[in-house]
């Protein structure tokens, strides 16, 4: 009897292992910060509004290597290049527009690979970038980025690691070769972490964390799926199972948020990741609230296209909303100064991420846009709205 229930206590330690083992593979949203896998759902580069986008390795003794992707608003169409983390490095860029309407990435980091380090210094135009690629209509100036890890390795110190080392070893991923100090089991998820940080002329009004995911990044890349040229996205970089569970896990399909002053310089900004296809459309509920809780329901508020069901329609993979039209557009406006709204039933009508008549996956950033002094556009708050 002994022998059967020690054989039967090794069964269950066993089948907790399996179990603990699946559940550490699952993608799932950090709750501190830090992760293999980051998203940055919202920037904004317009007139005198820029981003400077911050990605931060905190491991003091393991390097690693990824590629950043900037997502244009429209279709997600992206421009991505490679970026080498030593221990307890940041590679930091600003994207901000240009004269001439286009959006330019500039950088001066030295975890930039050496061969477009002159261009990012002058200034990348993801714009012109794009449409060289054949994307023919695109809007760098609202977007969305993503941070993946390719591979990680153990230094064995918190000595000072060079960058050529680290390009090397890229080259060697590329080749189908596993560089020395290879971490085969993937990035780990407590490393990495980053924010956006919006400024006006320079100067820094307002802080966006990135979202950080753990489980996501659980193998090792190599061959042309880490190529630099090659397209970048979930399927490849992460697998379609993985890009499956991210969209699971931000499926959604009620957003809320407060308003004050009417709703004035109050925008709702919706990121939808993982579609990249042009004219996506999801159609939503808005219910009106003051701080009396009187609610408004019988005002339509119809955004362009005019859509075919008795609801409300938005567009792109990023959507901005105007809290200040949603108030206009009740019976009485007056009496919306200060309370709550609630987006609701949010449903994709294309055919996008987990299909048409399903709860989108989305993220919901709420952020101010005023005046200052000089007549210039300021981001001055930020902040993701409670979802569910």
């Amino acid at each position: 009897q002994g022998e059967v229930m020690r054989k039967l206590a090794l069964t269950i330690l066993g089948l907790s292992m399996v179990a603990s083992s699946a559940m550490a593979d699952t993608a799932n949203m950090s709750k501190d910060g830090l992760g293999d896998f980051l998203i940055a759902p919202f920037y904004k580069a317009k007139g005198t509004v820029c981003s400077d986008v911050n990605v931060m390795n905190t491991n003091k003794r393991e390097s690693i290597l990824a590629k950043v992707v900037f997502r244009e608003k429209k279709a997600s169409n992206g421009v991505d290049f490679p970026i080498f983390l030593s221990p307890g490095d940041v590679w930091s860029g600003m994207v901000c527009q240009g004269a001439n309407g286009d959006v330019f990435l500039t950088s001066n980091d030295d975890s930039n690979h050496p061969q477009i380090q002159a261009t990012l210094t002058a200034g990348k135009d993801l714009t012109a970038h794009s449409k060289a690629a054949g994307n023919i209509d695109v809007d760098f100036t609202t977007g969305y980025i993503e941070v993946y890890p390719i591979a990680e390795f153990n230094e064995g110190s918190d000595a000072k690691v060079e960058k050529k080392v680290l390009v090397e070893r890229w080259d060697k991923l590329i080749k189908g070769q596993l560089p020395e100090k290879l971490v085969k089991k993937g990035v780990d998820g407590y490393s990495l972490t980053g924010n956006i940080e919006f400024t006006t002329a320079g100067k820094p009004t307002s802080i966006l964390p990135m979202v950080a995911f753990k489980g996501a990044h659980d193998k090792t890349l190599t061959g042309s799926s880490v190529a630099y040229g090659n397209d970048t996205s979930p399927d490849i970089l992460l697998g379609t199972d993985k890009k499956y569970q991210l969209l699971k896990t931000l499926q959604h399909n009620t957003a809320t948020f407060n308003y004050s002053n009417g709703g004035k310089d109050q925008y709702i900004a919706f990121t939808f990741p993982f579609g990249y296809v042009d004219n996506q459309i999801r159609k939503f509920k808005i219910s009106v609230r003051d701080m009396s809780e009187n609610k408004d329901v019988t005002k339509e508020v119809i955004f362009s296209p005019v859509p075919k069901v008795n609801s409300y329609t938005m567009q792109n993979e990023v959507a901005v909303v105007s809290v200040a039209d949603i108030i206009a557009q009740t019976n009485n406006p007056a009496m919306f100064k200060e309370g709550q709204i609630q987006i609701t039933d949010i449903t994709n009508v294309t055919d996008v991420q987990l299909g048409a008549g399903k709860a989108p996956s989305f993220f919901a950033t709420y952020f101010t846009m005023d005046k200052n002094a000089g007549n210039k556009d300021v981001v001055l708050n930020s902040f993701y709205t409670p979802v569910k």
